[in-house]
């Protein structure tokens, strides 16, 4: 890879990285409100007893769907690491590229 070439990767890899932690903290951020929801349902479930209510089995149902809910963002957010850890090892392999062809490029001959 010419140093050009290895600029531009490294630069595209920064951008890419960048993206992914703004989903990942996105995804976190959905997943931490959708954890506070989930507790309110608890609580109000536990408030209301252990009756076969109408209101306790609704409530028993929501929050089935925001744990399925829960698990599905997570699954999200260990994708989007694994993603992250992919470029980032990328990068790096991009940054010793750009520092070869530093040294190679910029170097003195007498220096070696």
């Amino acid at each position: 890879m010419g140093f050009l070439t290895s600029f531009s990767r490294s630069m595209y890899l920064t951008n890419y990285i960048n993206k992914l932690q703004i989903q990942l903290n996105d995804v976190t951020t959905e997943q931490l409100d959708l954890t506070n929801e989930i507790a309110q349902l608890t609580s109000e479930i536990s408030d209301l007893g252990k009756t076969d209510s109408a209101a306790v089995k609704q409530l028993t149902a929501r929050r089935v769907e925001l744990e399925a809910l829960d698990r599905q963002l997570q699954a999200r957010m260990k994708k989007i690491q694994a993603q992250i850890q992919a470029a980032t090892t990328e990068m790096q392999s991009a940054e010793q590229m750009l520092q070869q062809n530093i040294q190679k490029s910029f170097g003195y001959a007498g220096g070696r």
